[in-house]
Protein backbone atom coordinates (compact mmCIF):
# COMPACT_ATOMS: atom_id res chain seq x y z
CA UNK A 1 0.00 0.00 0.00
CA UNK A 2 1.47 3.31 -1.09
CA UNK A 3 1.51 6.50 1.00
CA UNK A 4 -0.25 9.36 -0.94
CA UNK A 5 0.55 12.03 1.61
CA UNK A 6 3.10 14.66 0.39
CA UNK A 7 6.45 14.79 2.15
CA UNK A 8 6.89 17.25 5.06
CA UNK A 9 8.81 19.80 2.95
CA UNK A 10 6.01 19.94 0.41
CA UNK A 11 3.39 20.33 3.15
CA UNK A 12 5.33 23.23 4.69
CA UNK A 13 5.59 25.00 1.29
CA UNK A 14 1.85 24.63 0.70
CA UNK A 15 1.13 26.05 4.15
CA UNK A 16 3.30 29.10 3.43
CA UNK A 17 1.45 29.73 0.11
CA UNK A 18 -1.94 29.45 1.79
CA UNK A 19 -0.87 31.88 4.51
CA UNK A 20 0.29 34.41 1.92
CA UNK A 21 -2.97 34.11 0.02
CA UNK A 22 -5.01 34.68 3.20
CA UNK A 23 -2.96 37.79 3.99
CA UNK A 24 -3.30 39.11 0.42
CA UNK A 25 -7.04 38.55 0.06
CA UNK A 26 -8.28 40.18 3.23
CA UNK A 27 -11.80 41.66 3.29
CA UNK A 28 -10.65 45.19 2.30
CA UNK A 29 -8.62 43.74 -0.54
CA UNK A 30 -11.57 41.68 -1.77
CA UNK A 31 -13.76 44.79 -1.68
CA UNK A 32 -11.23 46.64 -3.84
CA UNK A 33 -11.18 43.78 -6.34
CA UNK A 34 -14.97 43.83 -6.51
CA UNK A 35 -14.92 47.53 -7.38
CA UNK A 36 -12.33 46.97 -10.09
CA UNK A 37 -14.39 44.13 -11.51
CA UNK A 38 -17.53 46.29 -11.60
CA UNK A 39 -15.65 49.06 -13.40
CA UNK A 40 -14.36 46.56 -15.93
CA UNK A 41 -17.91 45.37 -16.64
CA UNK A 42 -19.14 48.95 -17.15
CA UNK A 43 -16.28 49.75 -19.55
CA UNK A 44 -16.89 46.52 -21.45
CA UNK A 45 -20.58 47.35 -21.91
CA UNK A 46 -19.69 50.85 -23.11
CA UNK A 47 -17.29 49.42 -25.69
CA UNK A 48 -19.99 47.06 -26.96
CA UNK A 49 -22.46 49.90 -27.35
CA UNK A 50 -19.90 52.01 -29.19
CA UNK A 51 -19.14 49.14 -31.53
CA UNK A 52 -22.84 48.80 -32.26
CA UNK A 53 -23.19 52.46 -33.25
CA UNK A 54 -23.79 53.37 -36.88
CA UNK A 55 -21.03 54.59 -39.22
CA UNK A 56 -20.48 58.33 -39.85
CA UNK A 57 -23.58 59.92 -41.32
CA UNK A 58 -25.92 57.32 -39.82
CA UNK A 59 -25.56 58.07 -36.13
CA UNK A 60 -28.50 57.67 -33.77
CA UNK A 61 -29.95 61.03 -32.73
CA UNK A 62 -29.58 62.13 -29.13
CA UNK A 63 -32.67 64.30 -29.62
CA UNK A 64 -35.00 65.09 -32.50
CA UNK A 65 -33.67 67.96 -34.59
CA UNK A 66 -36.89 69.96 -34.38
CA UNK A 67 -36.98 73.57 -35.57
CA UNK A 68 -39.83 75.98 -34.91
CA UNK A 69 -41.50 78.18 -37.52
CA UNK A 70 -40.34 79.99 -39.48
CA UNK A 71 -37.56 77.80 -40.84
CA UNK A 72 -34.85 79.80 -42.60
CA UNK A 73 -32.84 77.75 -45.06
CA UNK A 74 -30.69 78.15 -48.15
CA UNK A 75 -30.39 75.84 -51.15
CA UNK A 76 -26.95 74.24 -51.02
CA UNK A 77 -24.89 72.46 -53.68
CA UNK A 78 -22.31 69.83 -52.62
CA UNK A 79 -21.30 69.06 -56.20
CA UNK A 80 -17.88 70.66 -56.67
CA UNK A 81 -15.56 70.37 -58.54
CA UNK A 82 -17.49 68.16 -60.98
CA UNK A 83 -20.40 70.57 -61.58
CA UNK A 84 -19.63 72.53 -64.77
CA UNK A 85 -15.94 72.13 -63.87
CA UNK A 86 -16.28 75.15 -61.60
CA UNK A 87 -17.34 77.45 -64.44
CA UNK A 88 -18.53 80.70 -62.81
CA UNK A 89 -18.34 84.47 -63.16
CA UNK A 90 -17.40 84.83 -59.49
CA UNK A 91 -14.76 83.47 -57.13
CA UNK A 92 -15.58 82.19 -53.63
CA UNK A 93 -13.42 83.55 -50.83
CA UNK A 94 -12.45 79.93 -50.11
CA UNK A 95 -11.30 79.46 -53.70
CA UNK A 96 -12.65 76.78 -56.03
CA UNK A 97 -13.04 74.09 -53.40
CA UNK A 98 -13.84 70.38 -53.24
CA UNK A 99 -17.21 69.63 -51.62
CA UNK A 100 -15.74 66.50 -50.02
CA UNK A 101 -13.40 68.61 -47.89
CA UNK A 102 -14.61 68.46 -44.28
CA UNK A 103 -12.97 71.80 -43.45
CA UNK A 104 -14.91 73.47 -46.27
CA UNK A 105 -18.17 71.94 -45.08
CA UNK A 106 -17.54 73.07 -41.50
CA UNK A 107 -16.75 76.59 -42.72
CA UNK A 108 -19.97 76.72 -44.76
CA UNK A 109 -22.02 75.66 -41.75
CA UNK A 110 -20.36 78.33 -39.60
CA UNK A 111 -21.04 80.97 -42.26
CA UNK A 112 -24.70 79.95 -42.51
CA UNK A 113 -25.14 80.13 -38.75
CA UNK A 114 -23.57 83.59 -38.72
CA UNK A 115 -26.17 84.69 -41.30
CA UNK A 116 -29.07 83.43 -39.18
CA UNK A 117 -29.96 80.32 -41.18
CA UNK A 118 -31.36 77.17 -39.61
CA UNK A 119 -30.58 74.71 -42.39
CA UNK A 120 -29.17 73.85 -45.79
CA UNK A 121 -31.37 72.21 -48.44
CA UNK A 122 -28.66 70.06 -50.03
CA UNK A 123 -28.87 68.93 -53.64
CA UNK A 124 -29.16 65.13 -53.88
CA UNK A 125 -29.09 63.15 -57.13
CA UNK A 126 -29.65 59.61 -55.89
CA UNK A 127 -27.60 56.70 -54.59
CA UNK A 128 -24.05 56.19 -55.85
CA UNK A 129 -23.66 59.85 -56.86
CA UNK A 130 -21.13 62.32 -55.44
CA UNK A 131 -23.93 64.22 -53.70
CA UNK A 132 -25.00 61.00 -51.96
CA UNK A 133 -21.46 60.32 -50.76
CA UNK A 134 -21.12 63.87 -49.41
CA UNK A 135 -24.48 64.13 -47.66
CA UNK A 136 -23.30 62.16 -44.58
CA UNK A 137 -20.22 64.39 -44.37
CA UNK A 138 -22.42 67.49 -44.47
CA UNK A 139 -24.70 66.05 -41.79
CA UNK A 140 -21.73 65.38 -39.52
CA UNK A 141 -20.43 68.93 -40.04
CA UNK A 142 -23.86 70.32 -39.20
CA UNK A 143 -24.26 68.18 -36.09
CA UNK A 144 -21.02 69.51 -34.64
CA UNK A 145 -22.40 73.06 -34.76
CA UNK A 146 -26.10 72.57 -33.96
CA UNK A 147 -27.13 73.16 -37.58
CA UNK A 148 -29.56 71.20 -39.77
CA UNK A 149 -29.60 69.56 -43.20
CA UNK A 150 -32.38 68.38 -45.49
CA UNK A 151 -31.94 66.71 -48.88
CA UNK A 152 -33.23 68.30 -52.09
CA UNK A 153 -34.25 65.27 -54.15
CA UNK A 154 -33.49 66.22 -57.76
CA UNK A 155 -33.94 63.02 -59.85
CA UNK A 156 -37.57 64.14 -60.27
CA UNK A 157 -36.25 66.79 -62.66
CA UNK A 158 -34.85 64.26 -65.15
CA UNK A 159 -36.54 63.74 -68.56
CA UNK A 160 -37.24 60.17 -67.41
CA UNK A 161 -37.99 60.37 -63.69
CA UNK A 162 -37.24 57.42 -61.39
CA UNK A 163 -39.43 54.34 -61.70
CA UNK A 164 -41.63 53.34 -58.79
CA UNK A 165 -39.14 50.76 -57.41
CA UNK A 166 -36.21 53.16 -57.81
CA UNK A 167 -38.12 55.98 -56.13
CA UNK A 168 -39.01 53.68 -53.25
CA UNK A 169 -35.38 52.58 -52.93
CA UNK A 170 -34.19 56.19 -52.77
CA UNK A 171 -36.84 57.15 -50.21
CA UNK A 172 -35.94 54.18 -48.00
CA UNK A 173 -32.25 55.05 -48.20
CA UNK A 174 -32.87 58.71 -47.34
CA UNK A 175 -35.22 57.78 -44.51
CA UNK A 176 -32.46 55.67 -42.94
CA UNK A 177 -30.09 58.61 -43.25
CA UNK A 178 -32.73 60.88 -41.71
CA UNK A 179 -32.06 59.21 -38.36
CA UNK A 180 -28.98 61.44 -38.17
CA UNK A 181 -29.34 64.06 -35.39
CA UNK A 182 -28.65 66.91 -37.83
CA UNK A 183 -31.42 66.00 -40.28
CA UNK A 184 -34.06 68.72 -40.20
CA UNK A 185 -37.35 67.70 -38.61
CA UNK A 186 -40.61 69.62 -38.35
CA UNK A 187 -44.03 68.51 -37.17
CA UNK A 188 -42.43 65.35 -35.80
CA UNK A 189 -41.08 64.09 -39.15
CA UNK A 190 -37.88 64.43 -41.16
CA UNK A 191 -38.17 66.89 -44.05
CA UNK A 192 -37.54 66.15 -47.73
CA UNK A 193 -37.63 68.79 -50.48
CA UNK A 194 -38.30 67.63 -54.05
CA UNK A 195 -37.39 69.37 -57.30
CA UNK A 196 -40.22 68.14 -59.49
CA UNK A 197 -40.24 69.77 -62.94
CA UNK A 198 -40.98 68.72 -66.52
CA UNK A 199 -43.14 65.56 -66.59
CA UNK A 200 -43.31 65.62 -62.79
CA UNK A 201 -44.87 69.11 -62.64
CA UNK A 202 -48.44 67.82 -62.48
CA UNK A 203 -50.98 66.47 -60.03
CA UNK A 204 -50.50 62.81 -60.98
CA UNK A 205 -46.83 63.15 -60.03
CA UNK A 206 -47.83 64.57 -56.65
CA UNK A 207 -49.99 61.50 -56.01
CA UNK A 208 -47.13 59.23 -57.12
CA UNK A 209 -44.67 60.92 -54.76
CA UNK A 210 -47.07 60.80 -51.84
CA UNK A 211 -47.66 57.08 -52.43
CA UNK A 212 -43.92 56.40 -52.53
CA UNK A 213 -43.38 58.46 -49.39
CA UNK A 214 -45.82 56.39 -47.30
CA UNK A 215 -45.99 59.16 -44.73
CA UNK A 216 -42.32 58.90 -43.83
CA UNK A 217 -41.22 62.44 -44.71
CA UNK A 218 -42.65 65.90 -44.37
CA UNK A 219 -42.71 66.55 -48.13
CA UNK A 220 -42.09 69.99 -49.64
CA UNK A 221 -42.62 70.03 -53.43
CA UNK A 222 -41.83 72.63 -56.07
CA UNK A 223 -44.88 74.52 -57.32
CA UNK A 224 -46.26 74.36 -60.89
CA UNK A 225 -49.26 75.76 -62.71
CA UNK A 226 -52.42 74.47 -61.06
CA UNK A 227 -50.71 72.96 -58.02
CA UNK A 228 -53.36 74.36 -55.67
CA UNK A 229 -56.04 72.31 -57.45
CA UNK A 230 -54.40 68.92 -57.01
CA UNK A 231 -56.73 66.55 -55.11
CA UNK A 232 -53.79 65.33 -53.03
CA UNK A 233 -51.47 67.83 -51.39
CA UNK A 234 -47.98 67.53 -49.87
CA UNK A 235 -47.13 69.10 -46.53
CA UNK A 236 -45.82 72.29 -48.16
CA UNK A 237 -44.75 73.97 -51.39
CA UNK A 238 -41.81 76.09 -52.54
CA UNK A 239 -40.69 77.87 -55.69
CA UNK A 240 -37.25 77.72 -57.29
CA UNK A 241 -36.87 80.59 -59.77
CA UNK A 242 -33.63 82.39 -58.83
CA UNK A 243 -33.97 84.89 -61.69
CA UNK A 244 -36.85 86.35 -59.64
CA UNK A 245 -35.68 88.33 -56.62
CA UNK A 246 -38.78 87.64 -54.49
CA UNK A 247 -41.39 84.90 -54.68
CA UNK A 248 -44.22 84.06 -52.27
CA UNK A 249 -46.36 80.94 -52.30
CA UNK A 250 -49.19 81.80 -49.89
CA UNK A 251 -48.16 81.00 -46.32
CA UNK A 252 -46.04 78.06 -47.46
CA UNK A 253 -42.84 79.84 -48.47
CA UNK A 254 -41.07 83.01 -49.48
CA UNK A 255 -37.88 82.71 -51.53
CA UNK A 256 -35.33 85.49 -52.01
CA UNK A 257 -32.51 85.55 -54.56
CA UNK A 258 -29.50 87.93 -54.57
CA UNK A 259 -29.01 87.73 -58.35
CA UNK A 260 -28.65 85.41 -61.34
CA UNK A 261 -25.70 85.59 -63.74
CA UNK A 262 -25.05 82.26 -65.43
CA UNK A 263 -21.47 81.47 -66.39
CA UNK A 264 -22.29 81.05 -70.10
CA UNK A 265 -24.58 84.07 -70.52
CA UNK A 266 -23.50 87.59 -71.46
CA UNK A 267 -25.84 89.56 -69.20
CA UNK A 268 -27.39 88.72 -65.82
CA UNK A 269 -31.00 87.66 -65.69
CA UNK A 270 -31.14 89.34 -62.28
CA UNK A 271 -28.48 91.94 -61.50
CA UNK A 272 -27.10 91.97 -57.97
CA UNK A 273 -28.25 94.77 -55.69
CA UNK A 274 -27.58 94.41 -51.92
CA UNK A 275 -30.12 97.15 -51.07
CA UNK A 276 -32.86 95.30 -52.96
CA UNK A 277 -31.77 92.03 -51.35
CA UNK A 278 -32.09 93.58 -47.90
CA UNK A 279 -35.54 94.99 -48.67
CA UNK A 280 -36.67 91.59 -49.96
CA UNK A 281 -35.48 89.93 -46.77
CA UNK A 282 -37.50 92.37 -44.70
CA UNK A 283 -40.57 91.50 -46.82
CA UNK A 284 -39.80 87.81 -46.30
CA UNK A 285 -39.67 88.17 -42.52
CA UNK A 286 -42.87 90.27 -42.47
CA UNK A 287 -44.70 87.60 -44.51
CA UNK A 288 -44.53 85.11 -41.63
CA UNK A 289 -44.30 82.31 -44.18
CA UNK A 290 -43.33 78.98 -42.65
CA UNK A 291 -40.40 78.46 -45.03
CA UNK A 292 -38.16 81.49 -45.56
CA UNK A 293 -35.69 80.44 -48.23
CA UNK A 294 -32.56 81.76 -49.94
CA UNK A 295 -31.67 80.81 -53.52
CA UNK A 296 -28.86 80.02 -53.05
CA UNK A 297 -25.94 79.58 -50.69
CA UNK A 298 -23.45 78.37 -53.30
CA UNK A 299 -24.87 77.77 -56.79
CA UNK A 300 -21.86 79.37 -58.45
CA UNK A 301 -22.60 78.24 -62.00
CA UNK A 302 -25.83 80.25 -62.05
CA UNK A 303 -24.28 83.06 -60.03
CA UNK A 304 -26.92 83.01 -57.27
CA UNK A 305 -24.60 82.47 -54.28
CA UNK A 306 -24.61 84.42 -51.02
CA UNK A 307 -21.45 82.61 -49.87
CA UNK A 308 -18.54 85.02 -49.29
CA UNK A 309 -16.83 85.98 -52.53
CA UNK A 310 -13.87 88.04 -53.64
CA UNK A 311 -16.43 90.13 -55.59
CA UNK A 312 -18.38 91.19 -52.44
CA UNK A 313 -15.96 91.31 -49.47
CA UNK A 314 -16.84 92.95 -46.18
CA UNK A 315 -15.08 94.04 -43.02
CA UNK A 316 -16.56 91.11 -41.09
CA UNK A 317 -15.00 88.61 -43.47
CA UNK A 318 -18.40 87.03 -44.16
CA UNK A 319 -19.20 89.06 -47.26
CA UNK A 320 -21.93 91.58 -48.07
CA UNK A 321 -24.84 89.16 -48.42
CA UNK A 322 -24.29 87.17 -45.23
CA UNK A 323 -23.85 90.46 -43.36
CA UNK A 324 -27.20 91.66 -44.71
CA UNK A 325 -28.89 88.40 -43.76
CA UNK A 326 -27.50 88.63 -40.24
CA UNK A 327 -28.76 92.19 -39.86
CA UNK A 328 -32.29 91.22 -40.92
CA UNK A 329 -32.62 87.78 -39.34
CA UNK A 330 -31.10 88.62 -35.94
Amino acid sequence: MTNDRPPPATRRAATRVATRLRRRFTKPRLAQLAVVRALFVVVFIFVLLAADSAPPGLGRPHAAAEVGWPVRAAFYYPWYPESERWATRYTPSLGKYDSSNRRILATHVAQARYAGLDAFIASYWGLHTPTARRLPLLLDAAAEQGFHIVAYYEPESLPSPPSGPLLNRDFVSLYQLAAHPAWLRVAGRPVLFIYNIGPEARCTAVSRLLAANKGRFYLDLKVFNGYRDCPEQPDSWHQYVPARSFDQQDSHSVTVSPGFFKFDELVPRLARNPARFQADLHRQVASRARWQLITSFNEWGEGTAVEPSRQWPSASGYGTYLDVMRSVYS
